[in-house]
């Protein structure tokens, strides 16, 4: 068991055995959803991505949360895969294509899907070898496809470390985790999404990854005894402000 400082904080990426563990099915659940929240991030939309979204639908999945904002993003989801033709086409799938490489590759939305844009320039550094370090003894898993290609900062492979912390059952990490990375900068980011993106696939995949996060970063801190810090802005009316026409954090991607 790693040494504990006496200040009370860890550093970053160290195991801590001592949390609390939650029953194993609702930890299975969480990393169940984050896990399809890397695939809908890291990969552009193909007929066998949106097959396996109607054969299981969002709403009745993972990701489904009892609270409006979860509920709502998820039935917009569903109904978009369940308007698509039987027979999903390359053609039915080119605004959904062209809206994901707005977001993820050729920068369209001005809405950076990497953590440090969001910074200001003089914490870049420390965020990037933070997360060398959380990312430590997980690098076999952290590279494989579709993660391969992406920054160690990108939002699905953040999220790919939390899902990672959950499998292990670090608990009390993975609030550390959620505190030092996705959540400084992911609200902005599904927000600036949301608001932005032409199809409202997007918009409903924005919100679910906001609440999942939120709604994480609740529960496992309860558990763990880990309040949100007094600073992280985190109130009901932030987490929601894409409903109230609110403008996000602004990155370097949108200058």
């Amino acid at each position: 068991m790693p040494p504990h400082r006496q200040d009370g904080h860890h550093k970053d990426g160290a195991g801590i055995a001592s949390a609390p563990v939650p029953n194993i099915l609702d930890l299975a659940a969480s990393s169940q959803g984050l896990r399809l929240l890397v695939r809908l991030h890291a990969e552009e939309p193909t007929a066998g991505l949106l097959e396996t979204l109607r054969q299981d639908p969002v709403g009745r999945g993972p990701l489904a949360l009892d609270r409006d904002d979860s509920q709502q993003a998820a039935a917009l989801v569903d109904e978009v895969v369940s308007d698509l033709p039987e027979r999903i086409t390359r053609r039915s799938l080119a605004p959904l294509v062209a809206d994901f490489a707005a977001i993820h590759i050729n920068g369209g939305l001005r809405a950076c899907p990497t953590e440090g844009p969001w910074l200001e320039e003089r914490l870049r550094d420390d965020a990037a070898a933070s997360l060398l370090r959380w990312r430590t003894g997980l690098e076999t898993e952290l590279r494989l496809p579709p993660l391969d290609r992406l920054p160690d900062d990108h939002a699905a492979a953040e999220l790919a470390v939390l899902a990672a912390l959950l499998d292990r059952g670090r608990t009390l990490d993975a609030v550390r985790f959620l505190d030092r990375h996705p959540l400084r900068w992911m609200p902005d980011f599904c927000s600036r999404v949301a608001t932005r993106c032409r199809e409202p696939f997007f918009a409903g995949i924005a919100i679910l990854t906001n609440a999942h996060l939120d709604d994480l970063r609740d529960r496992l801190g309860d558990l763990c005894g880990l309040p949100r810090p007094a600073d992280d802005g985190s109130d009901v009316r932030r987490r929601r402000r894409w409903t109230e026409g609110r403008f996000p954090r602004a990155c370097t991607c949108d200058p």
